[in-house]
This record gives C-alpha cells, structure tokens and sequence, in this order.
C-alpha cells in the first residue's frame, strides 16, 4: 500500500512521499525502507532517527525535523495494530463442518458455521452464524455460542454455558468446569454440589490453557470486552466486569468482585471475595487477602498488596538492611570495648 492510502485508511494526516510504496510491518530497530513501524514513546522518538523506515506511525507532537515521510496520529501504537489487520488479514477459510463432527439433531447450528475435525456439540446447543469452532472441542448441552465467535482447537465447554459475539478461546480453554467448594464432613472431605453456570460477554478473549470455573450456584460473570491472557484461573461465583485486562498465570477463588476497567498483573493471587474496584490496578505478583477492598483508580503491588509508593519504600528499606547491620555490629563492637576499658 501507498503512504497516502495507509493515511486514508487510519483518517489521519502524513507528510513527506505520499506515493511510496509500503510492502511490510516492522519494529523500529529492524525496519527496512520498504516497511512501516511506529514511535509510541519518548524513548523511541529519540531513537527514531537511527531507523531506516520508510514510513513512521507517530504522536501529533512528534518534531519532525528530519523532514522524513510519516503518519501523525493520536495514538500510534494503535493505528499500527490496524495496519497490521490490513495489511496481513487473517485467511478467512469457507465454511466447512467435518464429516467427523459429532453434531446432534437437536442442536441449532447457524449460517457460515465451520465445524473441524472430532469435535462434538451437545444436545440443544446453538452455534451462532459465521462461529468457528476448531479440530477437537467439546461443546457441552444447552451452550450457547453467538455469532462470529472462534474456539480454537481442544478447547472444553461445559454443559449450561453462554458465550457471547465475536468471543475467541485459544486453545486448552476450560470453560464450566465445577468450582472447589467441599465441606468437611465427618473427618472427610465432601463435595459441594456446583450447580450454576458460567456467562461470557461479548468480544472477549480467554488464553490458552485458562480456566473458568461455573457458580455453585447462580453465574460467573465474564464482561464485554475483557483479556485474559495464557494460563488465567478465574474461581466460582467470580464477577469480573468490563475491558478487564487480567495476564497470565493469575488466579482467583471463589466469589471474587474485578470492575470495569481493572488491569491485574501476571501471577497475582486474590483470596475470597475481595473486590478489585474500577480502574485499580494490581502489579506483577500481587496478593489481595481475603475479603479485602482495592479501591477505584488505586495503583497496588506487593503481598498482601498494598499502595505502589509505600510497597517501594519497604523495598528500599530491606535493601538497606545489611548496612544497618554492619552499623549495628560496629557500634556493638564499640560498646564492648569501652565496657572493657572500665
């Protein structure tokens, strides 16, 4: 594609060689003349003049006194993310449902629904037009699927479960498996019946190899729009709401409140019904206690969490710990020779 149309595309302005062609997407550092890359901080602007690009995706503030050939946008990182889909779309296979699929008669499969090989649907499920449901999944009964939704290959759905539009589960995903509840009973443990469901917004993406676990009783919520990357464990009765943006190797028990907006970090623990409100965001292997708040637009980090500024200083504290110490055998040292002298 042309600068110009790349521009037109993104309904943004450019300067320099609208004409030259741009075959290729590439990292700044790695970019050849033929390629577009993008400038998304004050650290690569300062580096950009080193790249070879042939066109720049940069900020309406970007000085650029070099007079190269660039695409000015509000938010660069983004507007290359959308040359990305335009300019590698993904293959868009007709749909095709395998003669090994196992689908029965009383399942509702809409238009444009591909199906692959050894999959099964159960009974009265409904698959919504133009889903794709990859080789080996297991659809249970009574699931609903909306439309343009994506299970890749060997992914698992319990029986009573709703998974909205455009939703995609990589592959591994269990979704409605039971929740840990039991009691002790009589010196042994014994199971406490999961009877509830699992509902899944719309335009949600669950990692590979995650797992939601249905309600004991009543739902687990999953919102519009919310990210859950590889290997993420959300428990019973949990309720994580809108554009929730959660990384991997994260896990939470039973009956645990994330609002809209939250962003949780990669193998934070949250215990029993603590409640994450919105915007809050929990750094990389934080812990929330059981039953604890973390209040709206609060930034926390640590075990047990707690405020990012007071978490530094504590960790500035330990690190001069053996100094302190030092020090204190010192003036021990000290103390002992003037007893001595006396």
């Amino acid at each position: 594609m042309r600068v110009r149309e790349l521009a037109a595309f993104l309904d943004a302005t450019f300067e320099g060689d609208g004409e030259k062609e741009i075959a290729g997407v590439a990292m700044l550092e790695s970019a050849g003349a033929g390629d577009l890359s993008f400038v998304s901080n004050k650290k690569a602007a300062l580096q950009s003049h080193r790249s070879a690009a042939g066109c720049l995706l940069v900020a309406m503030d970007f000085p650029n006194d070099s007079c190269r050939t660039i695409i000015r946008s509000a938010d660069p990182r983004t507007a290359f993310a959308r040359c990305l889909l335009q300019m590698h779309p993904k293959p868009t296979p007709a749909p095709f449902i395998h003669p090994t699929a196992v689908i029965p008669p009383t399942a509702v499969i809409g238009d444009q629904v591909s199906i692959g090989p050894y999959s099964v649907i159960g009974d009265e499920s409904r698959i919504g037009s133009g889903t794709r449901i990859g080789s080996g999944c297991a659809i249970g009964a009574r699931v609903h699927i909306g439309e343009n939704a994506t299970l890749h290959s060997n992914v698992t759905v319990y029986d009573d479960i709703d998974i909205g539009d455009r939703t995609i589960l990589n592959s591994g995903c269990v979704i409605g498996a039971d929740g840990f509840g039991f009691n002790m009973t009589g010196g042994r443990w014994e199971k406490f019946p999961q009877v509830g469901r699992v509902s899944i917004g719309n335009d949600v993406e669950i990692g590979a190899n995650s797992t939601v676990d249905r309600a004991a009783l009543g739902v687990t919520w999953i919102g519009d729009g919310t990210k859950l990357d590889n290997m993420v464990h959300i428990g019973h009765n949990c309720r994580v709401g809108k554009h929730v943006v959660i990384a991997a190797q994260t896990g939470f028990a039973g009956g645990v409140v994330i609002e809209d907006y939250a962003i949780i970090g990669g193998q934070v623990g949250i215990g029993d019904k603590a409640r994450v409100e919105s915007r809050a965001v929990l750094g990389s292997g934080a812990g929330v206690l059981t039953s604890k708040v973390v209040h709206a637009g609060s930034v926390m980090w640590g075990t047990p969490a707690r405020p990012l500024r007071e978490h530094l200083e504590n960790l500035a504290n330990v690190s001069r710990l053996p100094a302190l110490r030092k020090e204190v055998e010192t003036l021990r040292a000290r103390i002992i020779a003037l007893e001595e002298k006396e």
